[in-house]
């Protein structure tokens, strides 16, 4: 895939005086103060009174996923904020984003290959089976197997897993100026890193242990929005023109946070919507 660059500008290093050197952009006030607005928002979303922070995130994912209580997971006597197929997507995603990121290969800006493309394939076409055999069952259609928490969560991970691999390669095109031409994973040995890190995520969320509540629903929800932010950021950079303008992660924090900005606001717009069309409806 060719994306065109922005063009480069006058050089701007050391070769140029002091006086004359462009201020760095954005500055470090800027910085501060969107710091200090994440953790604000962090806070009211911990602290604010009125509900639970699990309460607040099953608002926040809600407008994605139906959160069936039997198709759901309840550590400590207490419902996730999304289903077991949702929690193993998102949690699958976060694991993924968080991998390549120890890997280093978070700027990787092409597609893994073919080999591993297969693989991913594979395991969004089990989730696309065993989500078909689910729904049949609750039209009281035929279908080929007692559908489980177990296999939603399983078959969630695998697909976390594949749209990160996919997704984070196309926003990193448009983002960069100068692509990292390495693949987020390269071969099936680079992909079988997410074994064990899906295996431990898997047992973690199977476990239902009562501490690990806050944790996979925070993580879970991060991986949502990361994902959502991505893809926001695609339509933003060719909304604004701005593709292939971006050399450093420090210039990329205010166009970042207004995509963050977005993801909350869609999902909570999906989330009043579904509400709205419950109450309408009258459904418990």
């Amino acid at each position: 895939m060719s994306i065109q660059r922005a063009g480069t500008s006058a050089p701007t290093g050391s070769s140029l005086p002091a006086a004359q050197r462009p201020a760095a952009w954005p500055s470090d006030w800027l910085l501060i103060a969107l710091g200090a607005a994440y953790v604000a928002a962090i806070a009211a979303l911990v602290f604010l009174p009125g509900a639970t922070l699990i309460e607040r995130l099953r608002a926040l994912d809600g407008g994605i996923c139906a959160q069936a209580g039997t198709h759901s997971f309840w550590p400590g006597g207490q419902q996730l904020p999304l289903c077991s197929r949702n929690t193993g997507i998102y949690v699958g995603f976060a694991a993924t984003f968080c991998t390549l990121l120890a890997l280093g290969r978070l700027r990787a800006a092409r597609f893994p290959g073919r080999r591993v493309l297969a693989i991913l394939a594979v395991a969004v076409l089990f989730m696309a089976v065993d989500g078909f055999n689910s729904f049949f069952l609750d039209l009281g259609l035929p279908h080929p197997y007692q559908p489980h928490n177990l296999l939603r969560l399983a078959s969630g991970l695998g697909t976390g897993t594949a749209m990160c691999a996919i997704l984070l390669p196309v926003a990193n095109m448009l983002i960069w100026r100068q692509e990292d031409e390495q693949p987020s994973f390269r071969s099936p040995r680079q992909l079988a890193v997410m074994v064990p890190v899906l295996l431990l995520a898997f047992l973690t969320v199977a476990s239902q242990v009562p501490a690990t509540l806050y944790p996979i629903a925070i993580f879970s929800t991060f991986g949502l929005v990361t994902a959502l932010t991505l893809v926001n950021m695609v339509f933003l950079l060719g909304l604004s023109n701005r593709v292939g303008r971006f050399a450093a992660f420090r210039q990329l924090v205010p166009f970042f946070t207004v995509a963050v900005l977005c993801a909350i606001l869609e999902l909570m717009a999906l989330f009043a919507l579904k509400t709205s069309v419950m109450h309408t409806l009258r459904v418990p």
